[in-house]
């Protein structure tokens, strides 16, 4: 036979990419499909976590630059410029900022009290996401058990449907591939899901801290170089 005709050949015969995993997932049954809705609220999360958590986005460098020439503001006697910059930048370090010189405090001690509640809160929001790459963790393993068991319940009850002839031996190798393939499946969510949760933490941990050390330096250069004053009552 030519090596062009057994090609061919082998391409009818061998099963597509698509076709092998549309196989692998429709012997899962009902858990089957529970992972891969799972699998696809992993998808979401990331997604969902990787645009919150953008640094050019939370703290442009724009805004950074601009809180850090307070000094600048000060030579010239007005801090209503950047605080007009602040308002109108909209980001999450732009409105910590326009809060940390508004004036409206007293005191660093009372400043800094504010604003780390409001950072909490901000924080608070950009975590959207992750808890639900945490709840994956624990859920696609238990679901691919799930899985397992039932595979194993049919394992057992095929050996009873052989009659004399002994068990069906094609009933309980099915059963397997069935108890495997939900475990091999729940393992697939769960470590991507692992490596994105532990990723999308400790990144937000990091902008955390130099949002931190942003707002440090800026309450203290602005109670430096402007006196606050609380309007008489």
């Amino acid at each position: 036979m030519p090596a062009s005709l057994f090609l061919a050949a082998a391409e009818k015969t061998a099963p597509s990419g698509i076709q092998l995993v549309w196989d692998f997932l429709a012997t899962g049954g009902f858990v089957m499909a529970l992972l891969v809705i799972c699998s696809m609220a992993a998808i979401g999360a990331s997604i969902l976590a990787w645009l919150q958590l953008r640094e050019h986005i939370i703290m442009p460098k724009s805004v950074i630059s601009q809180l850090r020439s307070i000094p600048n503001y000060a030579l010239k006697g007005d801090i209503r410029p950047l605080q007009e910059f602040l308002e109108k930048d909209g980001s999450m370090l732009s409105r910590l900022g326009y809060m940390a010189i508004s004036g409206a405090f007293t005191s660093k001690q009372e400043c800094h009290a504010a604003c780390d509640i409001k950072a909490r809160e901000e924080i608070h929001h950009l975590e959207r996401g992750i808890p639900l790459l945490e709840v994956m963790v624990s859920v696609a393993p238990l679901l691919g058990l799930l899985g397992t068991t039932a595979g194993l319940v049919g394992m057992f009850s095929a050996f009873g449907t052989g009659g004399d002839g002994g068990p069906d031996t094609a009933a309980i190798a099915h059963e397997i591939g069935v108890a495997l393939r939900c475990t091999i499946a729940g393992l697939f969510v769960a470590v991507p899901s692992v490596l994105l949760h532990t990723y999308f933490t400790r990144r937000l941990d990091a902008l955390a801290v130099r949002i931190e050390s942003v707002m440090q330096e800026t309450i203290q250069h602005f109670y430096q170089h402007f006196e606050v004053q609380r309007p008489a009552a």
